[in-house]
């Protein structure tokens, strides 16, 4: 399995206007999500705005893929993932602020960036995430585009194009350098009741 290459993604993405498309699926999944859960405030757990939200990515999604010859969908175990002309294999995430997606540590979602390995039987892809990013207040989607990860470390992103004439593709905006204090690493600890941070913590494999 190949280290993804961001040449070779973004070209592929590029045919048919996939990026395009697949950037207005995502949209449109927020706003089904909007207007078939208006009281979705209320829920408890972050998780579940995540998992809702990705279930009508997806299904969007396979709307692109059923137009477009190039583009598969595969179903495995309770997820899916999709296949681009037959060398890009890409899933549908929600990430953080930092564009890392977290998942439940299951050995096959330990090797989705672990690119030395292939799976599901596919050889050869390049494995990538699309992501979408949310607010601080989970009321509207910040960013979404494609992010290349090796193991724990971000190899590069680019944002989705929004129109046709959007020739330049723009990276996830980095955050100013912050004083060595406040970048301190803190452990989390199992059953604290302070300083939780609902919008980072808890993210598990939808």
């Amino acid at each position: 399995m190949p280290t993804p290459d961001r040449d070779t993604v973004q070209e592929i993405l590029f045919r048919n206007d996939r990026d395009l498309k697949i950037r207005e699926a995502v949209s449109q999944a927020w706003i089904d999500v909007q207007e078939k859960y208006p009281d979705r405030a209320w829920w408890r757990r972050a998780t579940t705005l995540r998992a809702v939200m990705w279930e009508h990515s997806v299904d969007r999604v396979m709307g692109v893929v059923g137009d477009d010859n190039g583009l598969a969908a595969i179903q495995h175990y309770d997820t899916a993932s999709f296949i681009a002309d037959d060398k890009v294999f890409f899933r549908l995430k929600k990430a953080d602020r930092k564009l890392f997606s977290s998942n439940y540590p299951t050995p096959l979602a330990n090797m989705f960036h672990q690119h030395e390995a292939d799976l599901y039987g596919h050889e050869g892809f390049q494995r990538v995430e699309i992501v979408h990013t949310f607010n601080k207040f989970y009321t509207a989607l910040n960013w979404i585009g494609v992010v290349a990860r090796d193991d724990g470390k971000i190899i590069w992103d680019f944002e989705l194009r929004r129109s046709v004439g959007d020739a330049e593709i723009v990276p996830f905006p980095t955050a100013p350098k912050a004083p060595a204090g406040d970048t301190v690493v803190r452990p989390i600890i199992p059953g604290a009741a302070e300083g939780d941070d609902k919008s980072e913590a808890g993210d598990k494999e939808a």
